[in-house]
């Protein structure tokens, strides 16, 4: 007689999703598709922080299909409480690493498996040869997008010590030229809440306050509270006992980081939690191949930043603090 050995796969049952705020339509909708086409049902969870996507996202899944095929729970501290106690058969949760350490012990009283995507202080290293218009473009281009707030944003930078005056003039003209009037425009995404804008503004004061150079890109008077928008600001070489250097920053404060050699920027980021992602800008392919190999991170992109996590053809996720799962 003859056997046969083979992997069946099954779907796992019924999934939740907690949605963050920052993106509360791909977050919910795109994790969704991979969720349906494993055959699972799922409800989402919506942030409180967006009620108004939170109720048309509810709306819209509501006339697409049936409800015991996937619903939206909508509501606020005591669902995100309930919703974590359920016995799912798989529990994804974006979000930041001190939620997604409470959301792990819930679900592991129940035995639940959890794809958790966290955050972490995401660095760029600039090489001695990068540190020029196009890696700077690629930098605040990706800490204006939702202006700071996305998780795979561009922390800090690292950058040679005698190069920081020159990353300081190219950033300045960028702005300049490439995002006159940002801060008061539309492509300025207002900080998400009170709470929020008072963070990053202690942020600030906290670095003035220990004498730090601070430099706005532009010229921006107090924020309006209703709107909440504030200009991208640089900090240029903090003592590592910074709050902003010890927290994720999630707004547009760009700290800029100087080392005197490439071991020394390799070893600060080896310091740290294993971040979301990694960013190293250099003309030399061995160089940059080099760093990837010596850190640890969730993703990482060569001379750009950001750009994995839309490429639906790659993994998402991180390692350590940021995450776990894809």
């Amino acid at each position: 007689g003859s056997g046969r050995a083979f992997v069946e796969p099954q779907p796992k049952g019924v999934i939740g999703n907690i949605v963050p705020w920052n993106f509360p339509f791909d977050l919910s909708v795109g994790p969704l598709i991979e969720m349906l086409a494993a055959g699972n049902r799922v409800v989402i969870k919506p942030s409180e922080y967006t009620p108004a996507c939170a109720e048309l996202l509810r709306a819209m899944i509501h006339a697409t299909f049936d409800r015991d095929r996937v619903d939206v729970a909508v509501g606020g501290l005591e669902l995100a409480r309930a919703f974590t106690s359920v016995r799912w058969d798989h529990l994804l949760y974006t979000g930041s690493p001190a939620i997604g350490r409470e959301i792990a012990k819930a679900a592991a009283e129940q035995l639940v498996p959890v794809t958790l995507e966290l955050g972490g202080k995401c660095p760029a290293i600039l090489t001695e040869d990068s540190v020029d218009a196009e890696s700077i473009k690629q930098v605040l281009a990706t800490k204006s997008i939702k202006n700071g707030q996305m998780c795979i944003s561009v922390d800090y930078c690292l950058v040679p010590r005698e190069r920081l005056e020159d990353f300081a003039a190219l950033a300045s003209a960028y702005a300049r030229e490439s995002m006159p009037s940002y801060c008061g425009s539309s492509s300025c995404t207002g900080i998400i809440s009170g709470r929020h804008l008072d963070r990053i503004q202690g942020l600030l004061e906290d670095a003035r306050a220990r004498g730090c150079d601070v430099r706005a890109l532009e010229e921006a008077g107090d924020p309006d509270p209703s709107t909440r928008q504030l200009p991208i600001s640089l900090v240029i070489d903090p003592p590592e006992d910074l709050a902003l250097m010890q927290e994720e920053i999630f707004g547009p404060i760009l700290p800029v980081k100087a080392y005197d050699t490439l071991d020394e920027a390799v070893d600060h980021v080896n310091a740290g939690e294993r971040p979301l992602a990694l960013y190293v800008f250099a003309k030399d392919d061995d160089v940059a191949r080099d760093v990837l190999r010596r850190t640890t991170s969730g993703g990482a992109c060569v001379n750009s930043a950001a750009v994995h996590g839309a490429l639906p053809s790659l993994p998402f996720g991180g390692i350590g603090q940021s995450g776990s799962g894809r």
